[in-house]
């Protein structure tokens, strides 16, 4: 039984190799060339043909002048692969996406993904898996995702594709101010949107705040009103974005203002050094086991987080400026914890 169900995945896989190499050629396919790519015989190439032409009811042609196959192309091959020509990872990868969509926020376009989860739901039949099986045997868990009202992102997900402004309410956390003071002034303020970011699963906007007259990042469930604008945004290049944003440490972006040296521990570093904390990031081994991480970094309050939740596993070598405030950090949780 087990042999005849491997059998029978790999003649799938390669009836679904033959649909792409027709599909994606623009000129006729010789028998030859099919039989490398598929690593078969004759014989076989002509059975999945056949099996096309008659299972999947594809229409494929043979040109005696340029001596090879042709897909006769029509509306349905032309608009997407039929589902039931999937390989095996695609089918996997299809599977994850449908999980991904049904963890997205309750609500949350729901609308826009039905046809999609409709089309999924096709796939998964016709696999003779149910969706209590994915479901079961595919987990997703957010750690740091925080609760909060991101029904705003449809709003500025169009913003960002139309490249449209916005004008918004915004509560950044910061300062001293009341609630009730918040809320009873002014605090609207018109962007130029540049992109989304999904970033340690919370929701960020990128944009050029108009008022402050540079770019800013906003947290989605921090804006309490959104007006789409009629207005084209001003736009920044890709490459005055990676600028920005690219240069340093974790989510805000800016000019890099040092560069942290950490040392981890002999056990630590065996995760660590296959971790990918910044593009611009260097890592070495040392002689004694630890592994030693540069990286550059903007404003270090992300950074400091970080570095912390490695407690005993980690050191600040330098700046000596960062290793200042990461040891009051610690001396003000001794504090809490020896009274």
């Amino acid at each position: 039984m087990i042999f005849c169900y491997k059998t029978h995945m790999a003649k799938s896989e390669s009836i679904a190799q033959l649909f792409k190499l027709l599909k994606e050629s623009r000129y006729p396919v010789s028998r030859v060339t099919l039989e490398e790519k598929l690593e078969c015989s004759t014989a076989t190439v002509e059975r999945y043909i056949q099996d096309l032409r008659d299972t999947h009811n594809l229409n494929i042609v043979y040109d005696r002048e340029l001596k090879g196959y042709q897909l006769d192309h029509n509306d349905e091959t032309d608009l997407e692969l039929p589902s039931h020509l999937f390989t095996t990872q695609e089918v996997n990868a299809l599977l994850l996406i449908d999980q991904i969509i049904k963890n997205l926020e309750p609500g949350f376009l729901e609308s826009d993904t039905k046809a999609l989860k409709s089309h999924l739901d096709k796939i998964r039949e016709k696999l003779g898996g149910s969706e209590e099986l994915a479901a079961n045997r595919i987990r997703m868990i957010n750690i740091g995702k925080r609760q909060g009202n991101i029904k705003c992102l449809g709003q500025v997900t169009q913003a960002v594709l139309q490249g449209k402004q916005i004008s918004i309410r915004y509560d950044g956390r910061s300062g001293a101010k009341s609630r009730i003071e918040k809320m009873t002034q002014d605090f609207s303020r018109t962007l130029s949107p540049q992109r989304l970011t999904h970033y340690r699963d919370n929701w960020y906007l990128d944009a050029w705040c108009h008022s402050q007259d540079a770019l800013r990042t906003f947290a989605l469930e921090r804006i309490e009103d959104l007006e789409l604008l009629k207005t084209s945004r001003k736009t920044l290049s890709h490459e005055t974005l990676n600028q920005h944003y690219g240069q340093t440490f974790g989510i805000f972006g800016g000019k890099v203002n040092g560069i942290a040296t950490l040392k981890f521990t002999p056990h630590r570093s065996q995760w660590v050094a296959e971790e990918v904390w910044h593009k611009d990031q260097k890592g070495q081994w040392l002689d004694d086991g630890s592994y030693q991480l540069e990286i550059p970094y903007g404003s270090d309050l992300e950074l400091i987080g970080d570095i912390l939740k490695y407690a005993d596993q980690v050191e600040v070598v330098s700046p000596p400026e960062l290793r200042t405030k990461v040891a009051e950090k610690i001396s003000r949780m001794l504090e809490l914890y020896c009274q």
